[in-house]
């Protein structure tokens, strides 16, 4: 259950195909262990269940014969048939002991396996690109009759910090699956540097997800660190979370090898968020794509995730989608959906000063925020 929840983390992070070998490794590992417990289990229940009810069934009719033949007076004959059963009952105790044994013995295995282990071989990591984003004519719909997005065409140039904002269904988290591969445009072409992204063996090497539902998984830290980049050495591991503001935390409750617990229920929601952060930061792909990436988290992690997002600026090309207007503000550009199309593109004082769909947008929220925060004075 743990690797469905987080199945959309693993292909971010192409670690599928070696979590899926962990799992099934796991699983004839876990197939072997009770096989060999229940063939322990059926040989000695049947050994012992052999012994003691044959051992009292045989006490039993030697009893009976001796009475018969009056060398057993009828009370001793009640007193034997009473205590046969009882004389073997510690025998079919022994067998429990075979299950204790089994258990230290698979216990064992797992020590001696964690002192086999070879220490790894750092590996190589791919090459920095800085390709130009293009959509061009990109339609797309989950039903033929009801498009989503509706030719939609744009460029971004390498190093761009881009705000994509909209109401809710006007297409913004569709364009992230598009561009992310795990939704196909029915019309149209997402190019980088003029190749077909549908061409690309992975577009997850080019592109980091960033969104409130990444998964961290049960194990340390560090594993679910390294899921990024496998060969990171611990100084790198510790400067992401240095640069998340994670790494007084982590210091203080045990270190790289601190064990999360399943969807790590043992971490505050700003502190996982944060956790993924450092994940998305070890990767270093060329774009990073933030998706409500600061929803549902405290105000300070909030700020601090916004610091980190503003710092990738001019280093690698950055799209952040969110409700929040005045977190794009900084933008370069903010691109304003409408209805699936692109209705306005600028500057937050060029769309200010235009007084459309965005303008609106903005005066909107500052009177909900501004009736909310008078409703709590109140």
């Amino acid at each position: 259950m743990d690797n469905l929840q987080g199945l959309g983390t693993l292909k971010i992070y192409q670690a599928d195909e070696a979590r899926t070998q962990k799992m099934d490794e796991e699983a004839e590992h876990f197939r072997r262990i009770t096989m060999k417990v229940l063939t322990m289990q059926l040989n000695s229940i049947s050994v012992m269940d052999l012994v003691a009810y044959g051992g009292a069934a045989c006490g039993m009719l030697i009893a009976l014969q001796d009475y018969g033949s009056r060398q057993l007076s009828f009370y001793g004959c009640v007193l034997i048939l009473l205590c046969a059963a009882e004389f073997f009952i510690p025998l079919r105790l022994l067998g429990s002991y075979f299950h204790i044994a089994m258990n230290g013995m698979a216990a064992s295995e797992k020590i001696f396996r964690l002192l086999d282990q070879k220490e790894p071989t750092p590996g190589t990591h791919a090459g920095f690109l800085a390709p130009q984003l293009e959509l061009c004519s990109l339609t797309f719909g989950y039903q033929k009759e009801r498009p989503i997005l509706k030719d939609l065409s744009l460029t971004l140039p390498f190093g761009s910090f881009v705000g994509l904002v909209g109401v809710s269904g006007s297409g913004k988290s569709t364009l992230a699956g598009l561009l992310c591969q795990t939704l196909r445009a029915e019309q149209g072409m997402i190019r980088m540097n003029g190749l077909d992204l549908k061409e690309l063996q992975d577009p997850f090497e080019w592109i980091t997800l960033v969104s409130h539902r990444n998964h961290l998984f049960k194990g340390t830290i560090r594993e679910n660190l390294q899921m990024a980049k496998p060969d990171a050495s611990e100084e790198t591991l510790w400067q992401a979370l240095k640069e998340v503001r994670m790494d007084e935390f982590v210091k203080e409750n045990g270190g790289l090898d601190l064990i999360l617990q399943e969807g790590a229920a043992n971490l505050s929601g700003g502190q996982r968020q944060r956790l993924c952060l450092a994940r998305a930061l070890l990767k270093k792909t060329p774009i990073y794509l933030f998706d409500e990436a600061t929803s549902n988290i405290d105000q300070e992690s909030e700020n601090e995730i916004l610091q980190v997002i503003h710092s990738l600026k001019g280093k690698h090309t950055v799209i952040m989608i969110s409700h929040r207007l005045d977190y794009c503000q900084q933008c370069d550009t903010i691109l304003v959906l409408e209805d699936g199309t692109l209705c306005e593109q600028g500057t937050h004082e060029e769309l200010m000063a235009a007084g459309k769909t965005y303008e609106k947008l903005v005066r909107q929220q500052q009177a909900l925020l501004h009736d909310v925060q008078g409703g709590i004075a109140g």
